[in-house]
């Protein structure tokens, strides 16, 4: 397949890489354990394997669906993380797919912890989502570095060289319509080229769906100024609109301080406005106001794009909530009692309650 004939063999050959590579080198180098996070295909894994080519490297690597437990992470790379080479050579141990450690699984996590603290050679670990809670403790211990979505002209330079290389004739076009359609995914825009060679039509591919993660859309809005790119992020993401607007209140304070937070806050809080006036009177061609207000209003409250780190955080409200409801679960039911014998609202009671300690015993 044209994705194992061209995968690259050297880091020169990795594109729009640059800065990560140098960053995950001086890593491998140190010893220092690594966490390289990003969407599907877009060169995590052949990266280290590019690594390790050009210096020498042995590499050991195991996919994380098959660690499941201590006993099988101790059998599979245990030993090797603590002993030297066969070949006299510095080794890199590769945990690929670490998403599919599951927390509940016995003891897996914990020894691979537990493995890095003792690991005599370089760990790289990759994943889709570094922000999952279960990686909490790795998150501390590892290096963190993104690989980010290549833009679409970065993925036709690539398909066109591969058509070059194969002598076969595709125009532009076509291929940009393909890099498109991928959404920054090279694995799947090769394997589409591939359904063209092979008698496929280019309109028959259908855009790759891409789900966003929440911690995207919110680095998008906080971090950034791009109109359309703010827009289109929101439109792609799992969460609705109330779930997002939970996150922005939870972690403005975490990204924007003094006047900006206050104009971030202040059109959060008519964006509010309008979602209740969508739900009192059912006229949802409000809710484009609420959604510019939520993304572009807060994305623009800040004069310039910002770029420090912030570790955002899921919102704490539902969880006040429902804490406050069982805390005065005892106090409704007592106030329903007193309504049904006194004839008073349940309202008028819960408010007079105060004044009526003596009830409580």
């Amino acid at each position: 397949m044209l994705t194992h004939k061209y995968t690259p063999k050297s880091t020169k050959q990795i594109i729009g890489r640059d800065q990560e590579i140098k960053k995950l080198l001086q890593c491998i180098q140190q010893k220092k354990p690594v966490i390289i996070y990003g969407p599907t295909g877009v060169g995590k894994t052949c990266s280290v394997h590019a690594i390790s080519r050009e210096k020498d490297y042995e590499i050991l690597e195991t996919n994380a669906s098959d660690l499941r437990n201590k006993e099988q992470i101790e059998s599979r790379i245990g030993h090797s993380s603590k002993q030297a080479s066969l070949f006299a050579k510095e080794k890199i141990i590769l945990v690929d797919e670490l998403d599919g450690i599951n927390k509940k699984d016995f003891g897996g996590l914990a020894a691979l912890n537990k493995l890095i603290d003792e690991s005599a050679h370089s760990i790289v670990l990759t994943t889709n989502d570094v922000w999952d809670s279960k990686f909490k403790e790795l998150r501390k211990k590892c290096e963190l570095i993104e690989f980010q979505k290549l833009g679409y002209l970065e993925l036709f330079n690539i398909l066109k060289e591969i058509i070059k290389a194969e002598n076969f004739k595709i125009s532009d076009s076509t291929l940009k319509m393909l890099a498109r359609k991928c959404n920054g995914d090279t694995r799947s825009a090769i394997n589409d080229l591939e359904l063209i060679i092979h008698g496929g039509e280019a309109e028959a591919i259908d855009y790759r769906e891409r789900v966003e993660s929440i911690f995207n859309t919110l680095r998008m809005i906080f971090k950034g100024k791009e109109i359309k790119a703010t827009l289109g992020m929101v439109d792609s993401i799992e969460e609705n609109l109330d779930e997002l607007l939970l996150w922005l209140d939870e972690n403005l304070p975490r990204e924007y301080a003094g006047e900006t937070l206050a104009k971030a806050y202040d059109n959060l809080s008519l964006a509010d406005v309008y979602r209740g006036r969508i739900r009192r009177r059912q006229y949802y061609r409000y809710l484009v106001y609420q959604k510019l207000l939520m993304t572009l209003g807060v994305a623009f409250a800040k004069k310039e794009k910002q770029s420090t780190f912030t570790n955002y955080k899921r919102s704490t409200r539902p969880l006040k909530i429902w804490l406050a409801n069982r805390k005065n679960a005892q106090r409704k039911a007592l106030a329903q009692e007193i309504s049904e014998q006194t004839h008073m609202s349940g309202r008028k009671v819960m408010n007079e309650m105060p004044y009526m300690r003596f009830l409580e015993k």
